[in-house]
């Protein structure tokens, strides 16, 4: 293998390795943002039914002040 061979072969693991680190980290956020996601739709699933409450709630006690 020639010097330039050598070089090229190098440079092109030095890339490949860069690639899956990054690759690996695209990956892992990815999942973490998923994650946040479920946990946050979960979450506002919750509060919306709170929410839902509270306004019949408000209207039941409107109700009761009209009467």
């Amino acid at each position: 293998m020639t010097e330039l061979e050598q070089q090229l072969l190098t440079a092109f693991e030095a890339l490949q390795s860069a690639y899956e680190k990054q690759h690996q980290e695209w990956q892992a956020a990815y999942e973490a943002l998923q994650t946040m996601y479920e946990r946050t739709s979960a979450e506002t699933a919750a509060l919306r039914q709170q929410v839902s409450g509270l306004a019949d709630q408000v209207e039941n006690l409107s109700r009761r002040l009209r009467k």
